[in-house]
Order: structure tokens, then C-alpha cells, then sequence
């Protein structure tokens, strides 16, 4: 009798003993395995959003007009069956501390009109990952991946590299990025009716980025959204069918690492030149450079002015 009543309770304790290793199994290698797996899901979701996100600044760049676009992301990752706390993200939108270039709009010997253009950058960086510390930030028209923080800014890193080239070689080469920055500015051109090597009218496209100050950094561990509007106002400069003299002045900072700023400097100057070819009788050309920056210039020459209108397409880039 006493056999039969100790029995029970020796498988009791036996199934207890095989239910606890199980959980600890699970609680040990399953579950940081499955958080991990729920991670890498995530983060490869974050690095499709920023590529489809550089694509989107690109395409409003080119089109030059009123447009909106944006990509939501999950900023968190490791949500498992049994275990629902997750990790968190932030996502940060700064404007680039460098200046990319200046348009300087001349009329007679008055500056009539002077804007810098700037470009901004956008990150991603995890918060209590249950993975590895890898982030990722956009900037001059390319992404890098990156991993730790020195903790001497909140989108630096410790390691970065660029996600979609080999090498940094590969992307001061990129004809994607040069192309990009040479969207950036544009001419278009009509010429006199009577006098086709005589220029009536220009219109100066620029596009210039901003961050929206009230919506420029996004944490938690739901769904962030990158996003950007571009407005486009175009304002006539000067008087019309005025023999005032017309002088504009492009200049794309040095400081700026290529190809962004040789691509925009090399389109620029290239768009000046055929204006001077097209139109020889009434614009001139010129370009030069310093150690600072580099300039085209185009200038009204002959008694034919032309009429100018300055369109400034202002792109702002929001984390919501």
C-alpha cells in the first residue's frame, strides 16, 4: 500500500521536473532564438522602407512639383508567442550642418534674390534590442548601416557602412547619386519667336530640403512613418522685357562629399553652357573655382533681355 501511494507522487514530481526543463529550454535558447528571428524580420523591414524612402526624396527632386509620399516602418521587434515585450526604435530627421549650394539672382547691380539649399538626413536606431545594435541613416543620397554608439551624438556610430555599394569607392562613383544631385537644379529655356539664338524667357527650378521642426523625431515600439511634402512657389524676378542686365550665380560647396557635390556642380555648369551655345547673341558664360566652392555663372549680354522666374521646390522630410 505504502508502494502504491509514493508512485503517484514520484511521477508527479517527474512530469514537474520535465515540464520545468522544457521551460527553461524555452525561456534560454527558443525564446531569444524566436526574439532574434523577430528582429532580423524587423530590421530587414526598416532597410526596404529606407530604400523605397531614398527613392521617394529622388522622384520629388525630379518632378519639381507639389507631391507627397511616405513609408511606415515598424520600429520595434521581437513581439513571440508567450512573451509579448518588444523592443523600441527612434526615428530622427536632422538637416545637414553643410550647406550644399547657393543660387544668387542679380539684377543690374542689385542681388535680387539669394537661397541656400541644404540637404537633410534621417536615422533609425534601435532601443533594447533583444538582437544587435544596428541602425540605419540616410544621407547624400545613399544608406548606411550601422552598429553601436560612441555616445557623442544621437546619430552617430561606432561602425557604419554603406548598405547598397561594396565600398565607399563604389558610392562616391555612383551614377544613381549623381544623378540625384544633378536633379537638384534646372533650366528651362524659351527662345525669342523672331531670333531663335536669342533667349526671351528662363525659369531656375531649385530644390531645397528641410526638416519639419514640430515633426522631426518619432520613438516607440509601434509603427513610425517617414514623410515629405513639396511645395512649389515660383516668383518673376525683375521687370519684364527689362534691358536691366540679368546675372545668375550657382555655387556648389566643396565641402561636400561626391558625387553629390561634383554632380551638382557638373549638371549646373553643363545646363549654362547650352544655354551659351543656344543662345550666344544674348547669354554669356562663365565658371571658376576656390577652395571653398565652385561657380557657374550665366549673364544677359546684347540689347535682348530675357525675362527670369525663380521656382523653389521645397521638399520637408517629417517622422511621424
Amino acid at each position: 500500500m505504502k508502494d502504491d501511494a509514493v508512485a503517484p507522487v514520484v511521477a508527479a514530481m517527474l512530469v514537474l521536473a520535465v515540464i520545468v526543463t522544457l521551460f527553461s529550454a524555452w525561456n534560454a535558447v527558443y525564446l531569444p532564438s524566436l526574439k532574434q528571428q523577430s528582429e532580423i524580420t524587423q530590421a530587414r523591414d526598416i532597410e526596404n522602407a529606407f530604400t523605397r524612402f531614398s527613392s521617394d526624396l529622388s522622384a520629388a527632386a525630379s518632378l519639381r512639383r507639389t507631391a507627397g509620399f511616405s513609408e511606415p516602418m515598424p520600429l520595434g521587434g521581437g513581439n513571440v508567442i508567450f512573451s509579448p515585450v518588444t523592443s523600441a526604435g527612434t526615428l530622427r530627421v536632422n538637416e545637414e550642418p553643410k550647406q550644399l549650394y547657393s543660387v544668387t539672382i542679380i539684377r543690374g547691380t542689385t542681388t535680387r534674390y539669394t537661397e541656400p539649399g541644404r540637404l537633410v538626413n534621417f536615422s533609425y536606431r534601435p532601443v533594447q534590442d533583444f538582437w544587435t545594435d544596428q541602425g540605419y541613416v540616410w544621407h547624400y543620397g545613399y544608406v548606411n548601416v550601422t552598429k553601436g554608439s560612441p555616445g557623442n551624438g544621437a546619430d552617430a556610430a561606432a561602425l557604419s557602412s554603406p548598405l547598397q555599394y561594396p565600398s565607399m569607392n563604389e558610392v562616391a562613383t555612383s551614377p544613381v547619386i549623381t544623378a540625384f544631385a544633378g536633379s537638384l537644379i534646372s533650366m528651362d529655356d524659351e527662345p525669342w519667336s523672331n531670333a531663335t539664338t536669342n533667349c526671351s524667357r528662363l525659369t531656375l527650378s531649385a530644390v531645397t530640403f528641410h526638416r519639419e521642426p514640430k515633426a522631426s523625431y518619432t520613438s516607440s515600439n509601434g509603427i513610425g512613418t517617414l514623410a515629405l511634402t513639396a511645395d512649389v512657389n515660383e516668383t518673376p524676378v525683375g521687370i519684364l522685357h527689362s534691358v536691366d542686365q540679368d546675372r545668375i550665380v550657382i555655387r556648389v560647396s566643396r565641402s561636400v562629399p561626391d558625387p553629390f557635390s561634383s554632380g551638382l556642380f557638373t549638371a549646373c555648369n553643363q545646363s549654362f553652357a547650352r544655354l551659351n551655345r543656344t543662345y550666344p547673341h544674348n547669354i554669356a558664360h562663365s565658371f571658376g573655382t576656390t577652395a571653398l566652392y565652385n561657380e557657374t555663372a550665366i549673364a544677359a549680354a546684347g540689347d535682348l533681355p530675357f525675362d527670369l522666374t525663380y521656382r523653389h521646390i521645397a521638399i520637408n522630410v517629417s517622422a511621424i
